[in-house]
């Protein structure tokens, strides 16, 4: 039996991804596949995790993938033409493969396969990540109470009111957060912050 955990809202994208994963594995294989929604209790033990990323996520801590042992395939979703691989990937994320939900049917179904192949070549059990050793990117305390207000729907002006500093220093931080977290639009910055916000389980984006 195949396990494939899945976290993805749009629930056509996953229907049709789901069609073509189970197609993907059924190959050459008398195994059933097995979908699931991606949970703390299954992405230990999942063969493949398919996950979706806001701009900015693959630069932050995943709690959720940080136990990992099973040398499965994590495959991480986005959209828009801006890939989230970066050099310093979270040690929870390092082997991800990214595909855009744009790219064609054909493209995708070479790269799963491709990776599921180096998957079964290299199939030594994973280590569990130190996050010590690990290069996720947080928010100072400044930054985090900033970060706070904006998702309430505060304006610069409101927060540096609210938090009697200047203007000029809580559009600094905006900067700062939007550039660490590699963010082009105030649009990807609520977006990035909300997505946080509601993660289950929490995300150590607020350092202390």
């Amino acid at each position: 039996m195949l396990n494939i955990a899945i976290d993805d809202s749009n629930t056509f994208y996953r229907y049709g991804l789901e069609k073509l994963l189970e197609h993907v594995f059924s190959l050459g294989n008398d195994e059933p596949v097995i979908f699931e929604a991606l949970s703390m209790a299954n992405a230990t033990k999942a063969d493949v995790i398919v996950k979706n990323f806001v701009a900015g996520e693959a630069f932050i801590c995943h709690p959720m993938l940080k136990f990992r042992v099973k040398p499965g395939l994590l495959i991480g979703l986005y959209e828009g033409n801006k890939s989230p691989w970066h050099t310093e990937l979270p040690l929870c994320i390092k082997n991800i493969l990214f595909i855009n939900r744009n790219e064609m049917l054909s493209v995708v179904y070479d790269k799963i396969i491709e990776a599921w192949q180096e998957k079964i070549i290299d199939s030594k059990e994973l280590k569990c990540k130190k996050c010590l050793k690990c290069r996720y990117r947080s928010l100072t305390s400044q930054q985090s109470v900033i970060a706070r207000h904006i998702l309430h729907g505060n304006d610069i002006i409101e927060i540096a009111s609210s938090l009697e500093i200047n203007v000029k220093t809580v559009s600094a931080h905006k900067r700062l957060m939007m550039k660490k977290f590699n963010l082009d639009s105030d649009c990807e910055l609520v977006q990035f912050l909300n997505n946080l916000r509601t993660h289950n389980p929490p995300v150590h984006l607020f350092a202390s």
